[in-house]
């Protein structure tokens, strides 16, 4: 778990970089904190995280990757709704005219996306040294008891939650790396070759 934590928190430190350069303010990184979940946990976390009486949606921005190794994920980049017009606001200036951010927002939000996710799993490949494929970025408004309803049902999970502040703003979001099993062994093996572990058996993580 030291492993994976470390290789997250690599990733993230580039992608965060990325991020606040995007948005011309410092950002905050949590420290990563690396789980084998089910999907309906994750989701009753999401949905105890929100302030009590409230239903507040999420922005999710979600691309899939294929490694040339033989694992897959789904990087999610989650933020309050009423916080990704501000991401917005910041990337294309504070003067810009309301209406025209409006008109602008899925897009500059896919693009925002793009840049941090991609950012992150070059970042994984280059470590593993390997190739990603990734889909492009498609951003969805979704409650937390929707969010991840796309998602196969699986008995079990890896979730990378690296959180990012942006102190000024008040604003929250956060990384989930969604996996299946057999990604999980693929990608906790390239963890343990990478870092000069013993490889796990198949079937511990279960």
């Amino acid at each position: 778990m030291d492993a994976l934590t470390e290789a997250f928190n690599l990733s993230l430190g580039e992608a965060a970089s990325t991020f606040s350069a995007i948005v011309r303010e410092e950002i905050e990184l949590s420290v990563p904190t690396i789980e084998l979940v089910s999907r309906e946990e994750l989701t009753h976390r999401l949905e105890s995280a929100q302030p009590a009486g409230t239903t507040e949606r999420l922005c999710r921005i979600n691309q899939r990757f294929a490694a040339a190794v033989g694992f897959q994920t789904d990087a999610l980049l989650l933020f309050p709704e009423h916080g990704s017009l501000e991401i917005v606001r910041r990337m294309l200036g504070d003067d810009a005219a309301i209406e025209h951010i409006t008109e602008l927002e899925q897009d500059a939000l896919a693009e925002i996306g793009n840049i941090i996710i991609n950012s992150c799993m070059s970042s994984l490949a280059n470590l593993f040294g390997t190739e990603m494929y990734g889909s492009l970025p498609r951003v969805q408004s979704r409650t937390a008891r929707t969010l991840l309803d796309d998602k196969p049902a699986t008995d079990v999970i890896l979730v990378a939650r690296i959180g990012m502040t942006m102190a000024a703003h008040n604003l929250h979001g956060f990384v989930l790396f969604i996996m299946d099993v057999p990604s999980i062994e693929h990608f906790m093996d390239r963890v343990s070759s990478y870092f000069k572990l013993p490889q796990q058996n198949s079937g511990e993580l279960v």
